[in-house]
């Protein structure tokens, strides 16, 4: 009978410490769990803040790339000084001159000093008695600097004669253009850029005889 106490005993005290350990081992599975289901959601997400920084990687060479486009656009579309271009003002020029475009000979000596080409004469329109012709000029020397390129306007009496010329310099044009009057002022041509000639006549108004002849050449006839 000892015996058998003894090793029921024995088997009670081996329960109760299974009893003891076990909510322990729990406890250590479902921290372990907990763990395991901790990391499989931080993949996810270590994963999609990866994928956002490549994407925004990519975003950030796609709008570098986009910028240098534009700006190579923009280098593209900026356009070309035509400042000193007498074309712009004296569209014929562009053609090959006309025989009415040609000075008449005993006009031809006012060029003398210019060196104007008298190939490059073109003709830009007439008054009662006058007939206007423009033409580019080469470089203007002002006390021994380049002022820039010219452009010159030879008026031509009925006689077939020249006895002076008005110059200005392509840069300035758009501020004025080019006027030349009979001393008189009873006729008179006014070169102008395009875009200025219908300002160009409003600022005369108030004088008589100017009219439009061409698209930027206003003359006017008041005798």
């Amino acid at each position: 009978m000892v015996r058998s106490q003894q090793f029921q005993t024995d088997r009670s005290d081996a329960l109760r410490q299974q009893l003891i350990e076990m909510p322990k081992a729990v406890k250590n599975r479902e921290r372990a769990q907990g763990q395991r289901s901790h990391f499989q959601h931080l993949r996810p997400q270590d994963s999609s803040a990866s994928t956002r920084k490549r994407l925004g990687l990519r975003v950030g060479a796609g709008a570098l790339a986009g910028g240098l486009v534009l700006g190579a656009l923009a280098l593209a579309l900026t356009p070309e000084d035509r400042s000193e271009d007498a074309s712009r003002i004296i569209k014929s020029l562009t053609k090959a001159q006309q025989e009415v475009d040609k000075l008449p000979a005993g006009a031809l000596p006012v060029l003398a000093s210019t060196g104007i080409d008298p190939s490059q004469t073109r003709l830009l329109g007439h008054s009662a008695t006058i007939r206007y012709y423009g033409a580019p000029a080469p470089e203007q020397i002002t006390n021994g600097a380049t002022a820039g390129k010219t452009i010159c306007m030879i008026p031509v009496d009925a006689r077939g004669e020249s006895k002076s010329l008005g110059c200005t310099l392509l840069k300035s044009f758009e501020s004025y253009g080019l006027k030349i009057e009979t001393p008189d002022r009873t006729e008179a041509g006014w070169l102008v850029v395009p875009a200025a000639a219908e300002s160009s006549l409003e600022s005369v108004k108030n004088e008589a005889g100017w009219s439009r002849q061409a698209p930027n050449f206003l003359v006017r006839n008041n005798n």
